[in-house]
């Protein structure tokens, strides 16, 4: 059987990168041959020298890059949840894409925290304080999963996150199969998927005006802690409420963007269409 050399893997990578691919791709592939394949010079691929220079170089000579090189004014989703009618009398459907885009917006958090959030984990009050203990992707020994925490907004009912939250889970009691907070709007109302929950701040996005084809459900988090940076909430405080660690460089490297046309942080958000 044959077993390619350090000098044939070099070469395939080098080829990536002549054909154009990016530094995340070519990476990626290293990974993946490194998973696949066994250990070369007593290296595993990923890390032996020669490919560890090899990626350094590309790095340089092709940097990468964040997905977004400015984000969408948080202001008009805030606005389109204004020009609804109040909770009570909103569908389960759009009752279901306002709880999502709130708590998208006033805690930073990803799709995957949001639907990894069970009803008995919610400790419902003011403030309102969620335990997330499924593994995320930011979590790790050093950084554990912080309590999420919610605080009603008194300037504006309607972008209330705990009236909301309140609203959804009275309205959902009856019809939920299952403990997790946030439910399929069609039965037999079964948990929904980060997939799911990424379509319909994508939909909430393409209804407050905003090309949802450029920015996806992930974007939420990049316009949010922009936002609240702008409003002058502290770094340290944006760390905590996106869930980072504060050794992290992503927020500075990839999320502080400029807009385009705790308490502190979620009021920060909510308060960008005054």
């Amino acid at each position: 059987m044959w077993y390619p050399s350090i000098d044939n893997i070099l070469e395939f990578l080098a080829e990536l990168f002549d054909c154009g691919s990016s530094y995340s791709s070519i990476n990626t592939t290293r990974s993946a041959l490194s998973t696949l394949l066994s250990p070369i010079d007593g290296f595993k691929i990923g890390e032996h020298p020669l490919v560890v220079r090899l990626l350094k170089g590309v790095s340089k000579l092709r940097p990468p890059m964040p997905k977004y090189k400015t984000t969408w004014d948080v202001s008009l989703v805030l606005n389109l949840f204004e020009s609804w009618s109040d909770n009570v009398n909103l569908s389960l459907k759009f009752l279901s894409l306002k709880l999502v885009g709130l708590l998208a917006l006033v805690t930073a958090q990803r799709v995957q925290a949001l639907a990894a959030i069970k009803l008995d984990n919610i400790q419902f009050g003011d403030p309102v304080q969620i335990i997330v203990p499924k593994l995320l992707k930011t979590t790790s020994i050093s950084n554990p999963n912080r309590p999420i925490i919610i605080t009603k907004y008194h300037h504006s009912e309607k972008l209330c996150p705990v009236s909301t939250l309140n609203c959804y889970v009275e309205r959902t009691k009856q019809l939920r199969k299952t403990d997790q907070l946030i439910v399929s709007i069609i039965a037999p109302h079964c948990g929904v998927t980060s997939q799911r929950i990424s379509k319909w701040l994508c939909e909430l996005l393409l209804l407050a005006g905003i090309d949802n084809s450029v920015f996806k459900g992930h974007s939420y988090r990049h316009a949010s802690t922009s936002c609240a940076s702008s409003k002058g909430v502290s770094v340290d405080t944006i760390y905590k409420s996106a869930g980072w660690s504060q050794k992290s460089k992503v927020f500075a490297k990839f999320y502080n963007k400029p807009v385009q046309c705790t308490s502190e942080f979620a009021n920060a958000v909510l308060s960008c269409n005054n």
